[in-house]
């Protein structure tokens, strides 16, 4: 009578193990190091007294802070308004309705959130700045809080509006043909069935746009000028500056932390409550065509254009201006020659191809690592063993971080060790893993839901062992998803910037590195270049995914 509970404890205790892995790795690579860094800072400073002054006392350098965290509270609220007013109807019209195009429109929205944060800014610039294509109407998007706030939401507007058509896909199909029958108007059908999900759904985006403009910095770094300077650029700033005070930086950065507690438990705690990072729920409505709309369907319809048309813009923008010299010239390959003359790598500290060797060796790196612990997580969520929901949350830690936080604390705990060469490399590699992580384990929960269980049960009552019948009944259908979240960490990898401008020396700079070093030389032809050649592979890597996703649903 014994053996049974023994043995369902040891199965127990053996799932807890399978998650050691993607636990130790968190801990290791943003709960340690940041813990560790906020220790030691509150004990140099005297602890919360000295804590205090350091950011409400009268000097210039406690007024300068609060001066970035102001700014980064106005980016971050402007940010979360605009993305959650564009992102909102985009998701209204995705959620609801199917149309030619439907899956394009989907795929543009995810572009947004894929392409290196570089490569917007770059993009606003060519649109907006003095000689863009849209100046001088429209110039003043171009620089300062107008043109931050337009990077962040550009970046986040489909992260509003996949939450939100994701939220509507779960609501109750039965429920609402019910309030049909019964004679319920569509604004009593909307605020009793799916418009609640749909705004808790937008909530979560719009309030995960607050928490990544809050720690923007690429956008306040090259648009926003020294009075637009976020917590993210004034902690750079202090760490790296001709007048560096790492001491001031790491207050900074727990002053954050505690500041940004408060919104990253609201985030939690709406994503625990709605359905839509759980996949499409059985029964959930079916896509109406777009002409039952009527003039409501038809101004969605309009908006989500204009807002493809917007995205498409900005790259054409970016690939053509690498081809020009000046605005209106002729194409050339005048830049590409200059991209990988000597100057450019003496601008950079290493030849360009090197740089571009850099990114590719630490993307597939990353993309690895992610690739070990996404499978290992995902053999114990198949046997559905308890630690699951700690997970989640302890994995998004990095996110609501910020990059350049996380490299602070990376640097202060690995000091002498991982932090110095010739293995500063690794800290570069395991930055961008952690903040790819969360993504990657995402996309593999969401394809387990979709697998059934009975291949894995037959396999374990036939008398293999876990790991075959996982093998064997998950995972050819955890094929697809596996392989976008490998792709996703690679693209993500590719394309980060702040924490690997932080860490790293000019004999590990990366693409995205070696376009700001550029632009701050002024070697504009060569900027432009290299911006251009990391653009497509994006968008190969894009496509890539996509051709993923679309075998994955047929």
């Amino acid at each position: 009578m014994t053996d049974r509970p023994r043995s369902s404890a040891a199965a127990r205790l053996s799932t807890l193990w399978g998650f050691l892995p993607v636990l130790l790795f968190v801990t290791l690579t943003t709960l340690a190091p940041l813990l560790f860094l906020l220790v030691r800072v509150a004990q140099d400073f005297g602890g919360a007294p000295g804590l205090y002054a350091q950011l409400f006392g009268p000097s210039l350098a406690a007024q300068d802070a609060r001066l970035a965290l102001g700014n980064s509270l106005t980016q971050g609220l402007w940010s979360a308004l605009g993305a959650f007013a564009l992102g909102y109807p985009v998701g209204l019209l995705l959620g609801r309705y199917r149309f030619p195009g439907r899956q394009l429109l989907s795929s543009s929205l995810l572009v947004t959130f894929l392409l290196p944060s570089l490569l917007v800014v770059l993009g606003i610039q060519d649109l907006f700045g003095t000689r863009g294509l849209l100046s001088p109407e429209l110039s003043f998007l171009g620089h300062g809080l107008a043109g931050i706030v337009v990077a962040n939401v550009f970046f986040n507007l489909g992260v509003v509006a996949l939450f939100t058509s994701s939220s509507i896909e779960n609501a109750s199909r039965p429920q609402e043909e019910a309030a049909a029958l019964l004679g319920a108007s569509p604004g009593r059908i909307f605020r009793d069935v799916w418009g609640r999900a749909s705004l808790l759904g937008a909530g979560a985006g719009a309030l995960l746009t607050f928490l990544f403009s809050f720690l923007g910095f690429a956008a306040p770094l090259l648009l926003g000028g020294a009075g637009n300077a976020t917590v993210e650029v004034w902690i750079y700033t202090l760490a790296r500056g001709v007048f560096a005070s790492p001491g001031l930086a790491s207050v900074l950065t727990l002053w954050t932390v505690l500041f940004l507690a408060g919104p990253s438990l609201v985030y939690l705690f709406l994503v625990r409550r709605t359905s839509f990072l759980g996949g499409v729920a059985r029964g959930s409505p079916g896509l109406r065509p777009l002409r039952s709309g009527g003039a409501g369907a038809a101004v969605l319809a309009t908006v989500s254009l204009l807002i493809a048309a917007a995205v498409g813009l900005l790259l054409v923008e970016v690939i053509v201006h690498g081809f020009q010299g000046a605005p209106g010239s002729a194409l050339t390959l005048a830049n590409f020659s200059s991209l990988f003359s000597s100057r450019s790598g003496q601008i950079v500290g290493i030849p360009i191809v090197a740089a571009i060797g850099n990114s590719l060796f630490y993307a597939t790196l990353a993309s690895l690592l992610v690739l070990s612990l996404s499978l290992v997580t995902a053999y114990v969520r198949a046997r559905r063993g308890p630690g699951a929901q700690l997970t989640d949350l302890l994995v998004f830690a990095p996110l609501l971080v910020s990059p350049v936080i996380l490299a602070l604390s990376l640097e202060t705990f690995y000091t002498g060790t991982l932090a110095t060469p010739p293995l500063l490399w690794v800290l570069i590699v395991l930055s961008e893993a952690s903040l790819a992580l969360p993504f990657a384990l995402q996309s593999v929960t969401l394809g387990l839901r979709s697998v059934p269980p009975e291949p894995r049960e037959a396999g374990r009552t036939l008398g293999a062992s876990s790991w075959r019948a996982f093998v064997d009944g998950d995972l050819s259908g955890l094929r697809g998803s596996i392989t976008s979240a490998v792709l996703f960490a690679f693209a993500l990898g590719l394309g980060e910037f702040a924490a690997t401008n932080f860490l790293y020396i000019p004999s590990y700079a990366t693409t995205v590195v070696a376009i700001y070093q550029l632009g701050n030389a002024r070697a504009l032809g060569a900027e432009a270049a290299l911006a251009t050649l990391l653009a497509v592979l994006s968008l190969v890597l894009f496509v890539g995914l996509q051709e993923v996703l679309r075998r994955v649903r047929a």
